[in-house]
């Protein structure tokens, strides 16, 4: 980073930001080994700390959210979840990550930059994903996607947007804001609300924590896929297109069997999920259709649907799928069917 102004005034505030979880300057002083004249030099951003001070002030910061200890031994690492939101939002963010994510909470933009900024220093960038919220000091959620896109250091971090706490805005604007999220960059923006209402509680929190699973494995993908999802509920579609891609793949969906027959034939993918209880050619009959064209031979298809008897399986295998998932579906355990290396 440097000794420009500007670095200096990031460490001064991380190191302030540390002086709060230690409980005094003297205490710093001690937890990081140095005098405490130098200390207040750098803490004046009067000049910047050496790599391997900077590197323990950071240890502190994001030790206090992994219970106070940030050595490796303390056994396997946690991903670790940058979640930029107003308190209220962390908080309902924490009740549904908390046992599985370390979570490092940021509420102003500053300070979730500086902290980001951090991976121009370390040799491995400690943040697994970023979750932001449109509460985000204020509004500042499209700003804060903008600029760690922005930055090359933190541009491939895979970033969710989301809101976590009910809003003034209606359907529209809700899809405005995801397809300003997605055109940013974002893997998705999770409309949790939304959810809720949709689904419950229990299992609005369960489509979170798999959102943000895949996330935190999206550059350690093995194979990127090419799949189609076809639903004809929106919110369904794009649900599970953001948890696919998330994933590390390529995904497309369309909301009918006409449309996933054109996109099937300009893209050819190598799976196809449809929906059964579609209006006009239900899933049975758009899985034919597939399956008589040359792409539709070699593609695997996976029925997600709500029917789930026996004779819904049978009539799925005799239909042309490989696969049969009952909504609503574990991303594990769909991903366990995809096609490894």
């Amino acid at each position: 980073m440097g000794n420009d102004p500007l670095d200096a005034q990031t460490s001064a505030r991380l190191l302030k930001r540390a002086q709060i979880v230690k409980g005094s300057r003297e205490e710093l002083a001690e937890a990081l080994g140095v005098r405490a004249e130098d200390l207040a030099l750098w803490m004046q951003a009067r000049s910047f700390p050496p790599e391997a001070i900077f590197e323990k002030v950071v240890d502190i910061i994001l030790g206090e959210h992994r219970g106070g200890d940030a050595s490796p031994a303390a056994g396997k690492r946690a991903p670790q979840v940058l979640v930029a939101e107003s308190r209220d939002g962390f908080a309902v963010l924490s009740r549904i990550l908390g046992g599985e994510f370390t979570l490092v909470p940021v509420h102003t933009l500053v300070d979730g930059l500086d902290l980001l900024q951090t991976g121009a220093v370390q040799k491995q960038h400690p943040f697994d994903a970023v979750i932001c919220g449109q509460h985000f000091e204020g509004s500042q959620m499209l700003r804060f996607l903008e600029c760690v896109k922005a930055y090359k250091p933190t541009s491939a971090i895979p970033f969710i947007c989301c809101r976590a706490t009910e809003t003034q805005l209606r359907a529209t604007a809700l899809a405005a804001m995801r397809e300003a999220c997605e055109a940013l960059g974002a893997v998705a923006y999770i409309d949790l609300p939304g959810l809720e209402r949709d689904a419950g509680a229990e299992r609005a929190a369960v489509e979170f924590r798999d959102a943000v699973r895949a996330a935190v494995r999206l550059r350690s993908a093995q194979r990127a896929l090419r799949i189609l999802v076809v639903d004809d509920n929106p919110d369904a579609a794009h649900t599970l297109t953001a948890l696919l891609r998330m994933a590390g793949h390529e995904t497309f969906k369309a909301a009918g069997g006409v449309e996933a027959l054109r996109i099937g034939a300009r893209e050819e993918p190598d799976v196809a999920l449809l929906d059964i209880g579609m209006a006009g050619m239900s899933g049975y009959e758009l899985a034919g259709k597939i399956r008589a064209q040359p792409w539709g031979k070699r593609s695997i298809l996976i029925a997600v649907t709500g029917w789930g008897r026996p004779e819904d399986l049978e009539r799925a295998r005799e239909a042309g799928f490989d696969h049969h998932f009952t909504k609503p579906v574990m991303l594990e355990r769909l991903l366990e069917v995809l096609p490894r290396k």
